[in-house]
């Protein structure tokens, strides 16, 4: 009797995916074709990989994507622009304990809940950059795939941290105590130092700068979206190569890019370059 073929390994890539030619979009596909892809179709030939927007089968996607979730032998998740979509469908995923590997943009500041737990970074500044994230992502494929891997997310340790509460002494429940009050502090000392630092660059230009930050870039009068979309794509990404998304407004433009381009030079190169396209600059905000 002939052996029936061998039912394939799902791996569901999550993130941001946003519509067709937005920036979200070319995000997403540059991450799912230029890293996660080729790493599984050279090393881990037995999976198929499945975006939600790849999804063929007739149905609601939303229930495909939370059976995707589920049921997928692997999860990878794009963590960065901290899309909300995103994370819901993370924490559906860390709920039932299956194993899923976090990425994210070079550069992008993670919430606390999830930064002590390991995503491997990439970039895509240089073809070096998309080799080095390629080789941590078939380590960490590797790793899970491991007869003794466990599974290491914010539930699973809370899970833990509930269970060895059951039988702790006096004296643990007081150590659990002060390392809640210490992680309390933790996220108080983050969220001042985020709002100072937003206050800082918004009123100083010279000021360090780091995480993430937008900009608001407003023309005068008569701007016309042709040109700033122009801008935007021969311009902007060259003085700002951290760029993750550029929302075109009337006579404006918001950039998200990593605070350490935010300087008063390139600034002054983005003026310069508007005006060469018949743009006048009349302010640059930050939000």
């Amino acid at each position: 009797m002939a052996k029936l073929p061998t039912k394939p390994k799902l791996c569901f890539v999550v993130g941001p995916i946003g519509d067709d030619e937005s920036d979200d979009r070319t995000h997403a596909d540059w991450l799912l074709e230029d890293i996660i892809q080729p790493v599984f179709e050279e090393h881990f030939a037995e999976f198929v990989v499945k975006r939600a927007d790849t999804i063929s089968e007739p149905g609601q996607i939303n229930t495909q994507i939370i059976d995707a979730l589920l049921n997928a032998d692997l999860v990878v998740a794009d963590l960065s622009t901290l899309n909300p979509n995103a994370f819901y469908e993370i924490g559906i995923r860390h709920t039932i304990q299956k194993p899923i590997i976090h990425m994210h943009l070079e550069g992008q500041r993670l919430p606390f809940d999830v930064a002590n737990f390991r995503s491997i970074k990439f970039s895509r500044k240089r073809p070096r950059d998309i080799r080095a994230a390629r080789t941590a992502l078939k380590a960490a494929i590797t790793a899970i795939q491991a007869e003794e891997y466990e599974v290491d997310n914010p539930v699973t340790f809370s899970r833990g941290k509930v269970e060895f509460e059951k039988t702790a002494t006096p004296g643990d429940l007081v150590v659990i105590d002060e390392l809640e009050a210490i992680k309390r502090r933790m996220n108080e000392l983050e969220s001042y130092a985020v709002s100072t630092i937003q206050r800082r660059v918004a009123t100083d230009p010279t000021s360090p700068k780091v995480g993430r930050v937008k900009v608001a870039i407003s023309f005068a009068q008569g701007a016309g979206d042709r040109e700033i979309e122009v801008l935007v794509n021969k311009v902007v990404r060259t003085i700002f190569p951290t760029l993750v998304q550029a929302f075109i407004e009337t006579e404006r433009v918001i950039l998200n890019v990593d605070a350490v381009d935010a300087s008063s030079d390139n600034f002054t190169r983005l003026s310069k370059a508007a005006n060469d396209l018949g743009l006048t600059v009349t302010s640059i905000m930050f939000t």
